[in-house]
């Protein structure tokens, strides 16, 4: 299997952990983001990750390629039907706004970009969040609001989310938080920080893994 992702994508970042987890080698190919080639000629739009199955096809739907790599469920797959899911993509959703909006202007320094996806990254992320140089300014907002929506989750981490066993959700949870290990200066509750170390350890993720190779 081939996995054509971003490092810093939470999404993309959804099917690593959860290789990890299933204990799946695979071929790992971080695209440029300014590369729009390759993933329009694998499924016809400009969207990551992408896994190649090889004779099963390509697929670019995070939930779907995990399903498919989950067959044997130990992601209790079957609570994204619940209602509990409702709640956990509005906390993404909070979540995500921040997170984004907070570390974009830091991604785009770290060993996954050059000048030209640097370049190409923040144009494009500027049209929906405004220049990057204001979202460091208003950062005190955006930690702020962060922080509250923290303390909310943490009210809901037992040694999972609800849950004593991992499931999906924390898989969810914890790669939209994990761009903020790059945050300069910011710390996570104890609480959370061992939530996130604990998914970390089930799945053998190692977020630097593709920075440093030859």
């Amino acid at each position: 299997m081939k996995l054509y992702h971003y490092v810093h994508c939470p999404f993309c970042i959804r099917v690593r952990m959860v290789l990890g987890l299933l204990n799946k080698p695979f071929d790992s190919i971080v695209l440029p983001y300014n590369d729009e080639s390759t993933p329009v000629n694998l499924t016809g739009v400009k969207m990551l990750p992408i896994m190649d199955f090889g004779d099963e096809g390509n697929f670019n739907e995070s939930l779907d390629i995990i399903a498919k790599l989950d067959s044997d469920n130990i992601l209790q797959n079957e609570k994204l039907d619940s209602d509990q899911r409702v709640l956990v993509e509005e906390l993404l959703s909070a979540i995500g706004s921040n997170v984004h909006s907070l570390c974009m202007p830091y991604w785009i320094w770290t060993p996954e970009f050059n000048d030209e996806s640097r370049n190409y990254f923040q144009k494009k992320k500027e049209v929906k969040r405004g220049p990057f140089n204001q979202l460091v300014h208003k950062r005190e907002k955006f930690l702020s609001e962060l922080s509250q929506i923290l303390s909310t989750l943490e009210e809901s981490i037992e040694e999972y989310y609800m849950s004593d066993s991992l499931s999906i959700f924390d898989i969810m949870i914890a790669s939209h938080l994990w761009g903020m290990y790059i945050y300069p200066e910011f710390q996570f509750s104890d609480k959370i920080h061992q939530y996130l170390q604990r998914v970390k350890r089930d799945c053998r993720f190692d977020y630097h893994v593709d920075f440093w190779k030859d």
